[in-house]
């Protein structure tokens, strides 16, 4: 008797496992709330889509944070290398390598990743419109029921029904009530890879240089106490903070942060203590006495950062051989230290990935399958896997779809 999968989820991780069932010749069906499958992943990589990072798999499994170890099996299983050979000889998209080992589609637009998947996978393999709202299990037979009352029985079932980052193309978080009805606990969900809103007085800074990139070293700090750091781009905007450096940090703010002392730190001179860029400001004021001393910082940060900065500091328009010990001492704090208080937790509208989801604990990582109910695996952003930016969260995807597909077919 032929053995039939469902796979619940069109977004990249399902596009995949569909993919890869497709290859080997066997019988599937998957099922997408929407009209059109891979809505999310349209949105990555700003449009372009950051398919993988082609760095090397031990390499590439430390971006995964806590899950680093879990996802060994996977990513060394199917590499960024595998990645690339059927992307570009399975779907014929071509890509292109990219600063820090990135890798795009040479036309630089997601569609064509969207769109060869859907192709590859053929209509008769996807049924779009189909909302799950419940998954029965009993005697090795998985019964899937849909919005509309109709129901369909399969023999393996594979969620890869998202997360709650960008709720808008259908990963809103209701899937999770699936997964933990059919016995799986799910972790807390946190906004991960999107921006930090900053508290009103701090928002005028960030605002005046709204658009503004500069490379620092950046800390979250909750209640007196470093969560996490980062070192990169931090780009200002209207609401906060973000860049690739900020960014890494929204995976750690919890959801009651107004409750806690909570705030980032910026230094734009990362490596250096403040002893020895104080040293080369006392040079630079001894050399250079008629110049700002907002002019001298320009030396370390863009000179609109240096304004800001100086007039935080109250140093706006202090030449340099006026400049008090204590008027240095506060610039130097500023350029060192920027306190900037987080208003609240980001909103997963608009952050990339969830932080959290199914347990690991109960998942096979060798597998992907459940270690509760037999012949049901949970892939991509439904599980408590979240990468760096990069590539690192389209290749966990694939990676985990490959070695599911790989056990289904067992």
């Amino acid at each position: 008797m032929t053995s039939r999968t469902g796979i619940i989820g069109g977004g990249a991780a399902g596009l995949f496992a569909a993919c890869f069932l497709k290859k080997e010749g066997k019988v599937f069906t998957l099922l997408e709330k929407h009209a059109e499958c891979g809505k999310k992943l349209l949105l990555t990589g700003h449009g372009r889509c950051n398919i993988t990072n082609r760095k090397a798999p031990l390499e590439l499994i430390n971006g995964y944070h806590e899950a680093s170890k879990f996802m060994k099996p996977a990513i060394t299983s199917f590499s960024p290398d595998d990645a690339v050979e059927f992307i570009t000889k399975e779907l014929r998209v071509s890509l292109k390598e990219e600063e820090n080992n990135r890798m795009f589609p040479v036309t630089d637009k997601a569609s064509d990743i969207r769109d060869a998947l859907v192709d590859y996978i053929g209509a008769d393999n996807i049924r779009n419109n189909f909302e799950v709202v419940d998954i029965d299990y009993n005697d090795g037979t998985f019964k899937v029921t849909g919005k509309d009352g109709s129901k369909l029985s399969f023999d393996n079932v594979i969620i890869a029904t998202g997360g709650k980052s960008f709720p808008q193309t259908g990963s809103d978080g209701r899937s999770y009530k699936l997964i933990e009805k059919l016995g799986h606990n799910v972790t807390p969900l946190y906004p991960a890879l999107t921006g930090i809103p900053v508290a009103k007085e701090d928002k005028e800074f960030t605002s005046s240089l709204s658009g503004v990139s500069v490379y620092a070293g950046a800390g979250l700090y909750l209640d007196n106490r470093k969560k996490n750091k980062t070192e990169g781009n931090v780009l200002f905007t209207h609401d906060g903070l973000s860049g690739p450096a900020i960014i890494e940090l929204a995976r750690d703010i919890p959801e009651d942060v107004e409750e806690h002392d909570g705030w980032i730190e910026l230094d734009f001179t990362p490596g250096r203590d403040d002893t020895e860029v104080d040293k080369e400001l006392l040079e630079q004021i001894r050399v250079r006495p008629d110049a700002r001393l907002v002019t001298i910082g320009a030396d370390y940060v863009p000179q609109s950062v240096s304004q800001a900065l100086g007039k935080r500091a109250g140093v706006t328009d202090i030449t340099a051989g006026r400049v008090t010990r204590e008027q240095r001492k506060e610039y130097l704090k500023e350029l060192k230290h920027l306190h900037l208080t987080i208003d609240r937790q980001p909103k997963f509208e608009t952050c990339y990935v969830t932080r959290g989801g199914a347990d690991l604990n109960e998942i096979n990582r060798k597998t992907f399958e459940s270690k509760i109910v037999p012949g049901l695996y949970i892939i991509g952003e439904a599980l408590d896997v979240d990468g760096i930016s990069g590539g690192y969260n389209l290749q966990a995807a694939m990676s985990e779809a490959y070695i599911a597909v790989r056990n289904v077919m067992c």
